[in-house]
This record gives structure tokens, sequence and C-alpha cells, in this order.
């Protein structure tokens, strides 16, 4: 049940079932009021009959001096003969400067006659403001009228909310509050509502308890966090973000400084797309530049928290090879690569081991692929602010020659020649597909063949890469078990594939013995679904021929 509800149907008992007046006599004056209570007060003549008058000093409501509420003679809540509730002519609340709760001539809720108030005669003293400001903006328990202010900097309120104290099992706050619990036995008054515009900037009416509304914290920008600086609009809460984002400096204790912070992208993201259209082709060999003129965005995993500049290389054109960057530098710089300049997981690769001693200069390098017409970001990054100054980078590029039988990266395959259709094209790029279309159709019982004259493609899980293999295929005639037997002088191992081109369809791989041993596997098979069989060569001295055998036993 809703607390402010209860608390009113309390009060409102306790106004009417205190003490029952003499409704037929007609009162005399009553005597001085009481002394002035808390809450709504005043003094003022009443005004006019119209709930029937008492006697002289008739029951509750009484004469002068009479319990709650009381004016001179009048009933409940009356002044001398007046209607509920009134001061001199007065409405709810009201009396000539009434108001509720306040001082002054006149009456208030619910009293009349000479200095009436709930409960006492009297003349009243003069009124104030509520003492409940639950909701107000804080930054301390001091400025809060109960002494206890939800803080932006501890519970992430936006601008701090004034509250109180309250016990969660019991829930009692004043009318305008609600307790919720704040975990650990921590009952706060939170201010009440029924529409979000009854709430302050950064906060929405929302149900805390039991269908019960209150304001809670719903920012939408960081000017509605003051203190910690930053929004997290997921949750309606401040938090301490990154809020400076070309300081050099972690603000908020993350180790993520700067535009390396997702805290940063709004701010970050059109000054990193400046800075990488901004950047300066590689022209020479030797390239000549200071960080100290550079901007402060980027970062590699190596570190380099300073400013850095960007430098873009593409290789010759038509060309595709290995490039080694060398940086020297009389003060402590990294150097790292990305294949795209604004995307950070993209890095290729980082080094920032040494820094320069005084008689020596720091000297980094790194090492990249490079593929035809790829432009390649390059950074030289200052490991610290201090750090920044002047650096010589040198520029070495290897191109990888397509057809000369040696598989100089990127290339994929490199078959001695230029010529395509036959695994290797002529950018020396596998063909995967044209050498699938030339497997060997196995047959139940012994298979020849010769990893030497096979291709080099293809890796197994139990067997490594860039070895001679010959690939053969067999569809079994039906659901069973097919026993496949390797023999060969050397050490050869064979896997299995669904797919010839895949390597993640693999079902089983087999290379447990060494020369001149056969190696056995078992794989249970669908009848039609075609399997492609690998036999692949340990190291490239050991490609040779063989003896594959298969035998099939049909599922019962």
């Amino acid at each position: 049940m809703n607390i402010r509800l209860v608390a009113g149907l309390f009060v409102l008992a306790l106004s009417t079932t205190a003490g029952c007046g003499d409704d037929e006599g007609e009162g005399g004056n009553g005597g001085s009021g009481g002394a002035g209570g808390i809450g709504v007060t005043g003094s003022g003549t009443g005004g006019s009959g119209a709930t029937s008058t008492g006697s002289n000093g008739g029951a509750e409501p009484t004469g002068t001096g009479g319990a709650e509420p009381t004016g001179t003679g009048g009933a409940e809540p009356t002044g001398t003969g007046g209607a509920e509730p009134t001061g001199t002519g007065g409405a709810e609340p009201t009396g000539t400067g009434g108001a509720e709760p306040t001082g002054g001539t006149g009456g208030a809720e619910p009293t009349g006659g000479t200095g009436g108030a709930e409960p006492t005669g009297g003349t009243g003293g003069s009124g104030g403001a509520s003492s409940h400001v639950y909701g107000a903006a804080c930054t301390s328990d001091a400025t809060c009228p109960e002494d206890y202010c939800i803080m932006e900097t501890d519970w992430g309120w936006p601008s701090g909310s004034c509250s109180g104290l309250c016990d969660p099992a019991v829930g009692a706050c004043s009318e305008d509050g609600v307790c919720v619990d704040f975990g650990e036995g921590l009952g706060l008054c939170v201010v009440a509502c029924s529409r979000s515009d009854e709430c302050r900037d950064g906060y929405t009416c929302s149900d805390v308890v039991g269908g019960i509304t209150a304001c809670v914290p719903a920012c939408t920008e960081n000017a509605q966090c003051p203190e910690l600086g930053m929004c997290d609009t997921l949750d309606g809460r401040c938090v301490l973000g990154e809020t400076q984002c070309t300081d050099g400096v972690d603000n908020e204790g993350d180790d993520l400084v700067d535009c390396e912070d997702d805290d940063c992208d709004a701010t970050c993201g059109p000054l990193v797309d400046a800075a990488c259209a901004g950047a300066a082709p590689v022209a020479t060999t030797t390239v000549e530049g200071d960080t100290s003129r550079g901007t402060g965005l980027f970062e590699g995993s190596c570190g380099g928290s300073g400013p850095e500049q960007v430098h873009l290389f593409t290789p010759p054109a038509g060309q595709s090879g290995t490039l080694l960057v060398a940086l020297q530098s009389e003060s402590n710089h990294g150097l790292y690569a990305r294949a795209a300049c604004a995307d950070g997981f993209s890095e290729l690769d980082c080094q920032d081991e040494n820094a320069a001693t005084g008689s020596e200069p720091e000297e980094e390098e790194i090492e990249i692929v490079v593929s035809r017409g790829q432009t390649v970001p390059i950074f030289v990054d200052a490991h610290t602010q201090d750090d920044a100054g002047p650096y010589t980078l040198e520029f070495l590029f290897f191109p990888a020659v397509c057809g000369d039988g040696t598989i100089d990266l990127p290339e994929e395959c490199d078959d001695g020649n230029t010529t395509g259709g036959d695994g290797c094209s002529a950018a020396c790029a596998l063909e995967l597909d044209a050498v699938c279309g030339d497997a060997l159709v196995a047959v139940l019982g012994d298979n020849e063949g010769d990893t030497a004259t096979g291709t080099s493609l293809f890796e197994g899980s139990c067997i490594g890469p860039r070895r001679p293999e010959k690939i053969h295929t067999f569809t079994p005639p039906s659901d069973g078990t097919l026993l496949l037997t390797l023999s060969s002088e050397t050490d050869l191992g064979m896997y299995v594939r669904t797919s010839c081109v895949d390597s993640g369809s693999q079902v089983a791989c087999m290379d447990e013995v060494g020369d001149s041993a056969e190696e056995e596997l078992d794989v249970d098979v669908d009848g039609g679904v075609p399997l492609f069989i690998f036999v692949d060569t340990y190291l490239p001295t050991d490609a040779g021929p063989y003896t594959l055998n298969l035998a099939f036993t049909p599922a019962r």
C-alpha cells in the first residue's frame, strides 16, 4: 500500500475521532488560547457561522484554549460559528496572510478563532517552509534539511539528491517521500512523484517498490553530472569518465588514456579521422620527423601515450612483400603499424623495448607483410609527453617474386611458374577448387600414390603446413565404417575431410608412427557422402611413394 496514503489516513483518523462537540448548544466566548504549536499557525478572528455553534465551553473542538482545532467557541473545525476551516472569513487554508504552514493574522488548516492552530490555540509563531525537501540538488549532507545527501560522487545520482534516513522494514517517510532500500539495511527517503515532469532534470518518475513511484536517476547528457563528469545513459547514473580526451592523462584510472578510451569516442572520432586523412605518404627510404609536432590521439599495444606522427606506406605498383621499418631517436619512442589507421584492433606489429642511453640512440624495428595495393599506416609514438622529439625512419621493402619456387609472404603458394589452373595462380594465390577437382578416386583395396608429385597447399591438425600431399576421394556405398591403412617407407600421415577446401570439415587425423610403419584410421561414414582423404608428409624430406588401403564394413 502507498506509504503516503497510509500516513494521510492515519492523520485524518486522528482529526475526526479525538472528541465530539455539542452540536446543539450555542457557544460562549472561549478563554485565551494555549501556546502556539508546530505546523500551521496564526492569530485572527473567526468568520461567521456555518456548522452549528456550540455552547459556552462545548466539547471538541471547544472554546478559547480548546484542543484540535480551536477558535472562539466553534464546532469542528470552526471559529466563532466558522465554517471548515476558516480564519476571518477565510477559505481553506485562509485568513489574513494565512497559508499552510504559516503564521500571521488569520486562520489556517484547519483552524479559526483567535490564534487557532493544530493542535493548539493561542497566538501562533511565524510560519516557515516545509521541513522536507527531498530530491533537491546537493553536494554534501550538510546542505540537506534532514542531513543526508545521495551524492553524485558516491551513488551516481545526477547533481546529488537530498534525502532522509528511514527504516526499509517500516518504510516511513514524510508525505512527499518514499522509503527505498539501498542495501545493507540503509533506507533513504526519495521524492515521491506521479509523473516524470514532477522530477528534476536528469531524473524520471519510475516504480521503485510495489507500484510506488519516485524520482530516480535518468541522466541523458554529461552536463547533468558536474562532479563525475560522465553520464552512463544505459542506467541513467553519473560515472567517472575520461572527460579530458587530449591531455595525455588517464583521468578515471582504467589504464585507458584519452582517445583509446571509449568515453572519448565522440570527441576523438573526428580528430582521429582528420589525423589519418592528413598523414604523409612515404616517398623516400629515409624519413625525418618530430613527434613534438604531432597529435596525441593514438596508442599502440606496446605503449606510446605521448604525441605521435603517422606515415603511410604503399608498396611499389603491382608488388607484394615484406616491409622492414627501423626507428632511431634520442629519446623513448614506440613504433607500430596497423592495417587500418583509426582501428586499434587492426595492429600488425608494435615495438617499444628500448630507450636512448645518452651515448646510444634508441632503436626499434618492426616487420610486416604488405599486399599488393595495400596502404599501411606506420606510427611513431612518444612513450610519454616528455619523450616527444625528433626521430629517423628507414624503410626497406622486400618484394615477393611469384614463380621463383619460394613462398614469400604474402604468397599463398609458389609452384615455380606463373601458370594458373594448377592449384597456384599466376599471382601465387591458392586455387584449391582446381586441385580438389583433380583428386584421385580411391577404390576399396590398395591405392598407390606419391606425395612428391603432389601439392603443398593443405594442412591437417596432426601434420604441419607446406608439406607435399596427395588427395583421394571416396564415396561410401552405405552407412558403415571405413578402415584406412597407410604404408610407406618414410614418415607420412593422413587426414579425412567431408569438404576438400574446408579445414573445419576434418573428421579424423593420424600421424603417430615414424618411418616404415603403418598408420591406421577408423572412420564412421554416411552412405553417399563423399570423403576427401589427404596423404601428407611429415617433413619435406619424407615425400615419397605410399600405399593406401581402404576396407569398408557396412552398418548392421
